[in-house]
């Protein structure tokens, strides 16, 4: 590691131990939201840290003093950093210019053609005339040529409005392509599956398993490099985040934050006893905050700041 990514062990080894000690003063508590949000790095760090060493909770829930465990901590000199360096690499978590970066712009995705960042949508005008809007933290690939116009979709979502062509329009992603000859589409991709939603006019879909299918004109469904789910009819709403808005119909919490997320530059948490209830609404994507704030007055839900990058969205 380097001596910027020892540095910064260091610090937050030093506020585990005043924080797990049970003798921070309110000044101590201020400082430390100050120094979580000074840098994504340390509220990355801290992060992981407080995922991965329940061993520190244990001295307390045993009956033992703050002092004794200040003590025990402090006594650990550069073990105490070993240790801390071993659980972030056991998480596999690096510690350095991804965690300052990733945030913001995803890393894997900087060498895109066109890529945006958290908070960021992006619309331009493609060489055949089709219309390309990324939501935020999305990233495209464009490859256009005499015999095929083609878009890969790294991560995110898309929305196109394909241009009259003699070729198909082909989107692919990691789980696999959609073919249209005109129309409006929707593309979203995440870690596991996908979602395309046909706005205007039909696609054609092919899996990388090499299943096939069909999906109507205002019809939507999922999909994963092997099968795909039925296909549904459109609630309406589906395409409005190119305007900056989410519009829920009877959606789930769980889903309501996931569409946020690309808009905060930190973590949303969100407590499995609370991500099922339903939603429904009208919300400015520009203003997660506010967004919020509104689910806060109208769920069951508290939502606890600890900083700007980092909110927890729990029951009441």
């Amino acid at each position: 590691m380097s001596r910027d990514d020892n540095r910064l062990i260091e610090q937050a080894s030093d506020w585990l131990v005043l924080l797990r000690s049970g003798t921070a003063s309110h000044d101590d508590l201020q400082a430390f939201a100050a120094w979580r949000a000074r840098d994504v790095r340390h509220q990355q760090l801290w992060d992981n840290l407080e995922k991965n060493l329940d061993v520190f909770r244990v001295p307390s829930a045993q009956g033992l003093r703050g002092e004794q465990v200040q003590r025990t901590l402090n006594a650990a000199g550069t073990s105490r950093r070993q240790l801390l360096r071993g659980a972030l690499v056991g998480a596999g978590v690096a510690i350095g210019v991804g965690l300052l970066t990733n945030r913001r712009w995803p890393l894997d995705e900087l060498s895109a053609d066109i890529a945006t960042a958290t908070g960021q949508r992006q619309r331009l005008t493609l060489d055949d005339g089709s219309e390309l809007v990324l939501n935020a933290r999305s990233a495209v690939d464009i490859d256009f040529t005499p015999q095929r116009r083609l878009l890969r979709l790294r991560s995110g979502e898309l929305q196109v409005r394909v241009a009259d062509d003699s070729r198909p329009l082909l989107v692919s992603s990691a789980f696999g392509q959609l073919s249209s000859r005109g129309g409006r589409l929707q593309l979203r991709v995440g870690e596991l599956s996908g979602v395309v939603a046909a706005l205007d006019g039909a696609l054609e879909l092919t899996s990388f398993s090499g299943a096939q299918g069909y999906l109507a004109s205002r019809q939507q469904l999922s999909f994963d490099a092997y099968r795909f789910s039925p296909a549904t009819p459109l609630q309406g709403g589906e395409g409005a985040w190119v305007d900056g808005l989410l519009e829920v119909r009877n959606q789930t919490l769980g889903e309501v934050l996931d569409a946020l997320r690309p808009y905060r530059s930190g973590l949303l948490r969100v407590d499995p006893a609370v991500a099922s209830l339903r939603v429904s609404g009208l919300y400015r994507l520009d203003d997660s905050d506010q967004v919020l704030d509104t689910l806060a007055r109208t769920l069951p839900i508290r939502i606890a700041r600890r900083s700007d990058l980092w909110v927890n969205v729990g029951p009441v």
